[in-house]
């Protein structure tokens, strides 16, 4: 969870960085304006506003940080599951153990008479 949170906070920064570098540049350099268009034919067709490329870099950049955090904290999640499953074995074996050892001391307890 810690590198999903350090993630977030990186890219962030590195956002605000990158958008101020973008802000302060010449408008000819990422201003290039993009529309995003999805249609499925003789159902529909979905058509963004404009948006400038410098933008879009921007945003896919900072999106494929979070990911990435994303993707490394898949596998701690299935250790941590697994640990669990070993911890209750763990647990069922010793409560057979200590139920097998009770008539075992039972039956070997010393008498005084003998």
């Amino acid at each position: 969870m810690r590198k999903i949170f350090s993630a977030i906070f990186l890219s962030l920064v590195i956002f605000i960085i990158l958008n101020f570098l973008y802000s302060n540049l010449n408008e000819e350099v990422f201003n290039y304006p993009m529309s995003f268009r999805f249609s499925i034919p003789y159902l529909f067709t979905l058509k963004s506003e404009p948006v400038p490329l410098g933008l879009v870099v921007i945003t896919a950049f900072c999106l494929g940080i979070i990911f990435l955090a994303l993707l490394q904290a898949i596998p701690a999640l299935f250790k941590s599951i697994a640990v669990r499953s070993r911890d209750k074995r763990i647990r069922e074996l010793e409560r057979e153990l200590e139920a097998a050892r009770l008539p075992l001391q039972e039956s070997v307890r010393p008498t005084l008479g003998s």
